[in-house]
């Protein structure tokens, strides 16, 4: 294993839906997400970063595993097979305190990843009031003392139902009350208009400007757990990584193998180690090299899985980069089976359905 110099703690942050090219430092609007700009102009941002499948529970349990869905069993909304090695066993073999803030059943089964701390939507402002998140991670930062620590944070933002539609209290309920305004929100007329793989009509329109509102509330998130990390000292003692599961819910976009679907802003902070604005934007990354990652920084062996430990790209150097990526689809989250499977280059996405 490398010797390397690295920092103690890990935080993993990760949207819900949140389509690569949204944040302005992958290309979108300037003012939709200032939070991610602020910690991708203090870290690396990667240009062709993609999820191993653009579906919600099987996206995370790649990344916690390493390993591809048919590998690690959870290639639909189930657990993964028994006897899978995961990140947080890893990690608390090595001391680490683990906490997992949202999102905590759609890593099953949970007692399996044996967290620490748990805090699910109910106590998160259903996933999206950054108040909420600030405070318990706050309270997870000051139970860990002075332990190592990996805490993933996720916003539930902005998946459907989106901030200012009629579904909010068709879903919610008065528990919809518990949900705050984003930070900033935006209006059908004042927006450029959806990505190009979308028509712009007028329902299309209002629904994306809805999306840009939600998304600008998870934004709203990750400005108050950086503000938590920041006020408890650790800020230059721990590396930050933000990404999406998956694209956002809108035709042409998540759950299949559409390059819009898999591509995810993926962001890293690691002080002292990676140059402030660094970017790589033509390299192929996949979230399966997150696990050799973190195991990497741990100073963990991670075993036998799918992806490449990215610290010596973050360190300035790396192997012979990737001139593509694959990606897989097996499962909706009503059981429906669409195996895909897609080879992507800089200039193709050659997608193969067994179902067409």
């Amino acid at each position: 294993m490398r010797e390397t110099v690295v920092p103690t703690n890990i935080l993993l942050i990760t949207a819900d839906d949140l389509e690569g090219s949204t944040p302005g430092a992958f290309g979108g609007a300037d003012d939709v997400t200032p939070a991610l700009d602020a910690l991708a102009a203090e870290g690396m941002i990667f240009g062709r970063a993609h999820v191993a499948v653009a579906v919600c529970q099987p996206s995370r349990s790649a990344i916690m595993t390493g390993l591809w869905p048919h590998r690690n069993g959870a290639e639909g909304f189930g657990p993964i097979d028994p006897g899978i090695p995961v990140l947080t066993s890893r990690l608390a073999a090595e001391g680490y305190r683990t906490g997992i803030l949202g999102k905590v059943n759609h890593l099953q089964p949970v007692e399996r990843f044996g967290w620490d701390t748990t805090v699910d939507m109910r106590r998160l402002g259903l996933g999206r009031s950054p108040r909420r998140y600030a405070e318990e991670t706050a309270a997870f930062l000051a139970a860990a003392g002075e332990r190592p620590w990996f805490l993933m944070v996720n916003a539930h933002d902005p998946h459907r139902p989106f901030h200012g539609s009629e579904d909010v209290r068709r879903m919610f309920g008065d528990a919809a009350e518990e949900i705050p305004d984003p930070s900033r929100m935006y209006r059908p007329e004042e927006i450029e208009g959806p990505p190009g793989y979308l028509p712009d009509l007028p329902a299309v329109r209002a629904e994306y400007a809805q999306y840009l509102s939600s998304a600008r509330r998870c934004d709203d998130v990750v400005a108050a757990v950086l503000a938590e990390l920041e006020a408890s000292g650790h800020r230059d003692d721990t590396l930050v990584v933000f990404l999406s599961d998956n694209g956002m819910a809108f035709p042409y976009s998540k759950a299949n193998c559409y390059i819009q679907s898999t591509r995810t802003p993926l962001i890293v902070r690691w002080p002292g180690v990676v140059s402030p604005g660094a970017t790589d934007p033509a390299r192929f990354v996949s979230m399966l090299d997150l696990f050799p990652t973190f195991c990497e920084v741990a100073g963990v062996d991670p075993g036998d899985v799918d992806g490449q430990s990215l610290v010596p790209i973050l360190q300035g150097g790396g192997e012979e980069p990737r001139d593509h990526v694959v990606t897989v689809f097996h499962e909706t989250a009503a059981k429906g089976r669409y195996e895909m499977r897609c080879v992507q280059s800089a200039r193709y996405g050659y997608i193969w359905n067994a179902w067409a």
